[in-house]
């Protein structure tokens, strides 16, 4: 099984530490790892109010975990920034959903509790730009716009990495990745490749619903050309 990057050090430069948690399988690894470091490390999970009811159930069977509530719904936000897209494709650097059901709430939560280091469960593995990513910055550094260190102590996993953690580890993890699922995200994401065949394997009716409203969209902003 691979090695996971040593956080021991890490963790002596920092007093209070949190797991940026998903409830996906390699946030399920992170937050094991680091808890066999320190099992008191508080999990941080957004809700994004738009979560598989899978995530949801699982999140709830994990121990020591803050749930954090957005201010703005997804459909708020899709209504005012239209659908999300894929990155190349965005007009910004990211979705405005993106920032204001995730992004916004954990940075809130760090100044408010004065958090100095966010454990994640990024990798490599998910993009090219994420794998330049930790090639130009490496898995420890400091990000100014958030005031805030983050460590990502499997950025070099595979997929079958994780799994070989989480099976040798006997963890728990996420049902929903049992019924065909690659990635657990907001359940109406269309931010990912192949989110129209990831739909119509798994809802077919929401693949309709957001086929549909994206169209309507696109005509309404025609109309107001």
């Amino acid at each position: 099984m691979k090695n996971i990057t040593p956080i021991k050090k890490i963790f002596e430069m920092h007093d209070n530490p949190v797991v940026a948690f998903s409830g996906g399988k390699d946030s399920t690894v992170v937050l094991d790892y680091v808890r066999k470091h320190d099992s008191s490390v508080k999990a941080v999970f957004c809700n994004t109010g738009v979560e598989h009811k899978e995530t949801l159930d699982y999140v709830k069977t994990i121990d020591n975990v803050d749930w954090l509530k957005p201010s703005k719904s997804f459909f708020q936000c899709v209504d005012d920034y239209g659908w999300p897209d894929l990155k190349s494709k965005s007009k910004s650097h990211g979705n405005r959903c993106c920032y204001y059901l995730k992004e916004k709430p954990m940075i809130d939560y760090v100044k408010k509790y004065d958090i100095d280091l966010i454990f994640t469960g990024l990798t490599s593995d998910e993009s090219r730009n994420r794998m330049m990513f930790f090639k130009r910055c490496g898995s420890y550094y400091f990000m100014k716009t958030w005031g805030v260190w983050k460590c990502h102590p499997i950025h070099d996993f595979s997929e079958k990495d994780v799994w070989d953690y989480i099976n040798s580890n006997n963890l728990n993890y996420n049902s929903i990745y049992d019924k065909g699922a690659k990635r657990c995200g907001c359940s109406f994401c269309t931010a990912f490749c192949n989110w129209k065949k990831a739909l119509a394997k798994e809802n077919p009716r929401k693949l309709a619903f957001i086929l549909q409203s994206r169209y309507n969209q696109r005509q309404l902003e025609i109309k107001n050309i």
